[in-house]
């Protein structure tokens, strides 16, 4: 895996995958409660490493509103996703993540940026390294 890059392998596809995330994951809210996390840790894994999916409902916003919050999502963990990959390398463990934003709509944050979503993913993030 690359250190910046957000290949095809760290995607999480599978309609199983997400259905079992969201019947059996943790659910973990960012500490400003703007973004919410599902996730699942598999402690005996053949492969190690973290998959992740952005969810966005369509009562946040209209459509470029929406593919700019999962745009944004996806680079805030792209940039900062050796927090969890150093972790599970170690201890060989296999983590999925679906990122959504929980308070966040475009009626509220019409504008949105980077700096606005990315100290909360870090925490997300952070959290999620400490429980496993």
């Amino acid at each position: 895996m690359k250190k910046f890059g957000l290949s095809a392998d760290e995607k999480l596809k599978g309609r199983k995958d997400i259905e079992e995330l969201f019947s059996k994951g943790i659910i973990l809210y960012s500490s400003t409660k703007t973004i919410k996390a599902v996730y699942l840790i598999d402690k005996i894994s053949i492969n190690s490493g973290v998959k992740v999916a952005v969810a966005v409902s369509h009562k946040s916003g209209k459509a470029y509103w929406r593919n700019r919050v999962k745009r944004l999502l996806r680079e805030s963990y792209r940039l900062n996703k050796d927090i969890l990959l150093n972790r599970t390398e170690n201890l060989s463990l296999f983590i999925r993540i679906i990122f959504s934003p929980y308070s966040l709509n475009m009626r509220n944050n019409k504008n949105i940026s980077l700096k606005d979503i990315m100290p909360d993913v870090i925490d997300i993030m952070s959290r999620i390294s400490m429980n496993v």
